[in-house]
């Protein structure tokens, strides 16, 4: 079920959180510099408050509430100006972003063109996605999915299509389906087709069996193709088509870690090192024992400047391969 639509309640900080819900920007900065108490430290001090009442609220940041009320201009002042952390979590693990595509869809475009992780998960292991499938929000799933958030995340009940199939949102599930879901992905015994049928949902039982009918090799051929587009456009230096084109392959191929490295390095050359380091992430977690995921990750960091981070990735991927140049190149 979607969360409730929060407002603030009387407690600590209240004032600074009733001027965030009313995206009253002088009053909030004004506020923000008593929090402070003239320390210069108007960052550490925003985000270390919190909405301290047990309730559905507790743990929520400024920014939870000015992303969840529409607040745009305390957002901005609070991502552009104090430069803190959007994905923020409250107790249950949930960032602005999950509010903020729920409550107002202009303030969640604005968080995920400002860095926020669509692909990051509550304590639960629940993704936006699965919020958005299963409530048929398909604004929302367009615009995760166009952000290239990843289509088959796993938690406990499933993938966001076991999710949307579950409850009946054909909708969902046909973006889903265009999106290269695994209709085949089992969790707990339950393919995305049981989830239907127990849902009692026709449209999207015939709909599922239909994509089954369809063959796989249509999708790993146009894979293929892609990815070869893919490695031209890098060798040609043309990095952004190149992090596109490997952007669908992925769609089709999620589980291909050479493809994360790949668009890793476009990341690199596109001097987004956040996105750099995300991929290389991804890369590593899929196979941790491969040198050049440790080289990307080494090679992210180095771009954040995190000097000490990239040494420890660059010297894990020495202790794998000791005669990589290119590494022992990157630690000179």
């Amino acid at each position: 079920p979607a969360p409730s639509r929060p407002s603030p309640r009387p407690g600590a900080g209240h004032g600074v959180f009733q001027a965030a819900s009313d995206d009253n920007l002088p009053l909030f900065k004004a506020l923000v510099m008593v929090l402070d108490m003239g320390r210069g430290c108007p960052k550490e001090a925003i985000e270390g408050l919190r909405v301290e009442e047990a309730g559905k609220l507790q743990g929520f940041s400024a920014l939870h509430i000015a992303a969840t009320r529409g607040s745009l201009r305390v957002c901005r002042y609070l991502v552009e100006e104090l430069l803190i952390d959007v994905d923020l979590v409250d107790k249950e693990g949930r960032t602005p972003l999950l509010f903020a595509t729920y409550h107002n869809g202009g303030t969640a475009e604005y968080l995920l063109d400002h860095g926020a992780d669509q692909d990051k998960a509550n304590n639960d292991g629940i993704s936006l996605l699965h919020y958005a499938a299963e409530s048929g929000n398909c604004e929302m799933l367009e615009l995760f999915l166009a952000k290239g958030a990843y289509v088959d995340p796993v938690a406990a009940h499933g993938t966001p299509l076991h999710g949307a199939a579950g409850e009946g949102q054909y909708g969902a599930v046909k973006i889903l389906l265009d999106h290269n879901a695994d209709y085949n992905k089992m969790v707990n015994g339950v393919t995305p087709l049981m989830a239907a049928r127990d849902a009692n949902s026709t449209e999207c039982i015939k709909l599922l069996v239909k994509v089954q009918e369809e063959p796989m090799l249509k999708r790993e051929i146009v894979a293929s193709e892609l990815i070869s587009l893919g490695s031209i456009s890098l060798k040609k230096k043309d990095y952004a088509v190149a992090a596109k084109l490997y952007s669908r392959a992925m769609q089709l191929d999620p589980d291909d870690a050479v493809l994360f490295s790949d668009r890793s390095l476009c990341w690199l050359h596109m001097g987004d090192g956040r996105k750099a380091l995300l991929d290389a992430n991804k890369c590593r977690k899929m196979r941790p024992h491969w040198p050049k995921a440790c080289r990307r990750q080494g090679e992210a960091l180095m771009l954040l400047k995190d000097y000490e981070g990239a040494s420890e990735r660059f010297l894990d991927g020495l202790k794998l391969d000791p005669v990589d140049t290119d590494i022992e190149d990157a630690l000179r």
